[in-house]
């Protein structure tokens, strides 16, 4: 394998072209390309958005007959033909143009397709290279590897929590934990994924807009875990109709169900028990509709939730340098975990400061 510098920063180039359309391709994963020739750029290009022309035809497209004997890179194994598949695949175009030599970083991880175009490509006299950077390919697409891999969208816990492990002070005033800096980051992540999904609770008692005033960007799903469906239809989350989607239990008001039916707000039922909801079947439900990586946003009875059912991936809390308490609200609920051994591990953390902050990113599965 070539590990050259030169081959790196082109795949890393593919890479800061693939980010360009997180958030922005559905359940598809997001690629980048770069097609060199005589060490100088000749295509460039991105699969821009969910349906439209992949990121290999971009750069073909861009570099016309230079493509011809030159080198590709690219962050993702080109696609396979498959039934159902909305473009043509890519692996076909890229041995059409001529390429010479494709280095790509990771195999495309569906089973029923993983490979099968680096085979061909190897078969009409390619030269395939593989791996390089995998393990940040796989982390760029970390959303997609999770669906195809679990049926599930990648769930991120966001929380912002006192020194002394508080969301907020016993009256329930949380407003504000997080410095402005810290939020701020908050809006451009909520930009750059598929939904941020929050519990009823959240927004009975801080009417959260859940948008991205704070930054410039597409504003994401919203994602309303409201098992009797209680929800006041003046809430600010309902605002915009086509964004809301209302996750009710089987035991959820009839008439108040109707009501935001008629208002055209989307809501979906799911099982639960006790007048809760399975957290799993209701992200499940989620890809659907396009949804591959979700903001869990909600308060300690969400959390609690969703950690007691294993279904969160990646944390990112903040630790504000402030202590409120005892009777302070405790950020998590009971988990029924009675020796140090069997605590939750966050496993590869990573620490920064934002303006006092402390935010720490990790993975929990």
């Amino acid at each position: 394998m070539h590990d050259s510098n030169s081959d790196i920063a082109y795949m890393q180039l593919a890479f800061t072209h693939a980010l360009k359309a997180e958030g922005l391709t559905k359940t598809n994963p997001i690629v980048g390309c770069v097609i060199v020739k005589n060490n100088k750029i000749i295509g460039e290009g991105y699969h821009k958005i969910f349906g439209g022309p992949h990121a290999e035809v971009m750069a073909l497209k861009r570099a016309g007959k230079a493509a011809k004997g030159a080198t590709l890179y690219v962050n993702l194994e080109p696609c396979f033909a498959f039934p159902g598949k909305k473009t043509p695949p890519c692996v076909e175009k890229v041995i059409e143009a001529g390429i010479k030599r494709c280095v790509i970083a990771m195999k495309d991880p569906n089973p029923g397709v993983s490979g099968r175009s680096i085979a061909l490509l190897k078969k009409q006299g390619i030269k395939v290279e593989l791996g390089l950077l995998k393990d940040a390919a796989e982390e760029l697409n970390a959303p997609f590897v999770k669906l195809i891999k679990t049926g599930l969208p990648l769930v991120i816990s966001k929380m912002a929590v006192t020194l002394d492990g508080k969301a907020a002070a016993f009256t329930g005033d949380s407003k504000w934990i997080s410095n402005e800096l810290s939020r701020t980051l908050v809006h451009y992540k909520r930009s750059r994924i598929d939904a941020v999904m929050v519990g009823i609770g959240t927004v009975k008692k801080d009417n959260p807009e859940l948008n991205v005033r704070l930054v410039k960007g597409r504003a994401p799903q919203i994602v309303i875990i409201d098992p009797r469906c209680e929800i006041s239809l003046k809430a600010k989350v309902l605002r915009d109709k086509n964004k809301v989607l209302l996750i009710s239990g089987a035991g959820a008001k009839k008439q108040q169900v109707d009501k935001l039916l008629a208002k055209k707000i989307r809501v979906i039922t799911v099982s639960g028990k006790n007048g809760t909801i399975n957290l799993r079947s209701a992200l499940e439900a989620l890809p659907v509709l396009g949804i591959s990586s979700v903001l869990l946003e909600g308060g300690p009875v969400l959390l609690t939730a969703a950690l007691k059912e294993r279904v969160v991936d990646r944390l990112m809390w903040f630790i504000a340098p402030k202590i409120i308490g005892g009777d302070g609200k405790n950020v998590v609920g009971p988990l029924g975990i009675g020796r140090m051994k069997k605590a939750l591990k966050i496993k590869d953390p990573v620490f920064s400061v934002q303006g006092g902050d402390i935010l720490i990113e990790g993975r929990l599965n």
